[in-house]
């Protein structure tokens, strides 16, 4: 049952998001957006692409992203119903190499986190981190370098 899940995983996991895509691109692997919000309020971060996020599901994951300069910047892939496995993590990482390559990742530390690994690409351009909160929260989020700059330019740092 594993083994078919994966593969079925393997197999659909080129129609997840990447970096870099459009909007348009995105709903064409999702289907229609199911959730739209703005995060983030004044003073602490002002409106822009960046802190809009948009929701979809899709092969069991919950997907989230955001925008900046109408490329994807931000991806939140989470799974509510048990962990993402090592060969998926590493699946989603390398979708999103953008040309580059991921490191093998690091374990992160934290007494918060169940488990938790931190991954930075080659060309410096994007870093990931997953994460396990108790049993019931699992996700992987990428976030692109040029993310981190609109929303630090948007709360005035």
């Amino acid at each position: 049952m594993r083994i078919t899940a994966l593969l079925l995983f393997c197999a659909a996991s080129t129609s997840l998001a990447n970096l870099g895509e459009t909007l348009k691109q995105t709903i064409g692997r999702y289907g229609p957006i199911l959730k739209k919000e703005q995060v983030g309020q004044p003073p602490d971060l002002n409106p822009s692409d960046a802190t809009i996020q948009y929701g979809f599901e899709k092969n069991g994951f919950r997907i989230t992203v955001s925008f900046v300069n109408g490329k994807c910047a931000w991806i939140l892939y989470s799974k509510p119903d048990g962990p993402i496995y090592d060969i998926d993590l590493r699946t989603l990482l390398d979708n999103n190499a953008e040309g580059s390559q991921w490191n093998d990742g690091h374990d992160v530390t934290d007494s918060v986190y169940k488990k938790g690994i931190r991954y930075s690409r080659a060309d410096g351009r994007a870093n990931a981190e997953y994460v396990e909160l108790g049993d019931d929260y699992h996700a992987l989020s990428i976030i692109a370098k040029a993310w981190r700059d609109a929303t630090s330019a948007a709360s005035g740092l």
